[in-house]
């Protein structure tokens, strides 16, 4: 008698991930297969099916992207009847042909970080004098300008914590849009600042950190899509008004400079005599800013810039 197979009205329940995430998706088909109570046959019949006529399920619309027959059960009912239960499971990514990411998580960071300063804020009028009698004032006030924590080898200052703020972004993205080509854009992109606005922040107030990156894939089931993470670094500019950003710190006498988020500042100091008191004393005389980062294209980096 032939092996018959009749499928069952509990068949063909699925769970399916359309866009992006490689959690399996699912398919169940139910047989009742009669006509043998021989075991090594009815498996045999089994193997033979899955490994043809009921190997795959494509979804609809993306041939591309199918759930292959992982394995079954079989249930015996008596006599030459039995229950086939066939699992099937997502093979590779979600549709090859998409060509953004599909999934967006975000994160960021405000602990502080420690920087060490030379001067204090407000210039002279940030720091204060004291002598045997307290506070002193007036010609017998021998400012530092601001400088902290001066000796005679020049100016130590001291490690505070001041704002800073990181933040990455995590995309989960088909296969196919991670190519060596883009590997090595984002790469070079490392180390530099947006040459334009991005996530509302000002031209050069963004410092890219870096990608990471990992891929799940296995000779079954073949290539999952990318998982890629990009951290950033944003600190404000500094300047007038038409340069935008903040209003620049006083750094002795000088009030007036402009300072993009990531550029370096340091200070160029003149020594005056105190003869009443016998010490040196550091003035700021200039102050310099160096552009350190090149401009990049972080448009180029493919997760959008606003």
């Amino acid at each position: 008698m032939a092996i018959t197979w009749v499928e069952d009205s509990t068949s063909r329940s699925s769970t399916i991930y359309r866009l992006g995430r490689r959690d399996a998706s699912t398919r169940v088909r139910v047989w009742n297969v009669i006509g043998t109570t021989d075991e090594d046959a009815l498996h045999a019949d089994i193997n033979a099916k899955v490994s043809s006529l009921y190997a795959y399920w494509t979804y609809p619309g993306q041939p591309q992207v199918k759930l292959r027959a992982e394995n079954y059960s079989v249930a015996y009912q008596g006599d030459d009847a039995w229950t086939v239960t066939v699992s099937y499971e997502k093979v590779g990514a979600d549709d090859p042909t998409q060509t953004g990411p599909l999934k967006r998580v975000r994160s960021f960071d405000t602990t502080g970080g420690t920087q060490t300063v030379k001067q204090s804020r407000g210039g002279g009028d940030g720091e204060r004098v004291y002598g045997p009698a307290g506070e002193l004032a007036g010609q017998n006030k021998p400012t530092m300008y601001g400088a902290i924590n001066v000796d005679d080898r020049g100016i130590s200052g001291v490690d505070i914590v001041v704002p800073q703020l990181t933040w990455t972004e995590s995309y989960e993205v088909p296969s196919s849009y991670v190519t060596t080509a883009y590997i090595r854009t984002v790469h070079l992109l490392t180390g530099s600042v947006n040459a334009d606005p991005f996530r509302g922040f000002r031209k050069n107030e963004v410092l890219f950190l870096g990608m990471t990156g990992s891929q799940e894939w296995d000779a079954q089931k073949g290539d999952g899509p990318f998982s890629l993470s990009y951290r950033f670094s944003a600190t404000p500019n500094r300047g007038n008004e038409a340069f935008g950003g903040l209003p620049p710190e006083s750094i002795g006498d000088i009030t007036a400079y402009n300072k993009y988020g990531h550029d370096f500042l340091w200070v160029k100091y003149a020594t005056e005599d105190d003869q009443n008191n016998n010490i040196v004393i550091p003035k700021p005389l200039f102050v310099y800013v160096n552009k350190v980062y090149p401009d990049g294209d972080f448009s180029k980096i493919g997760i959008g810039v606003a």
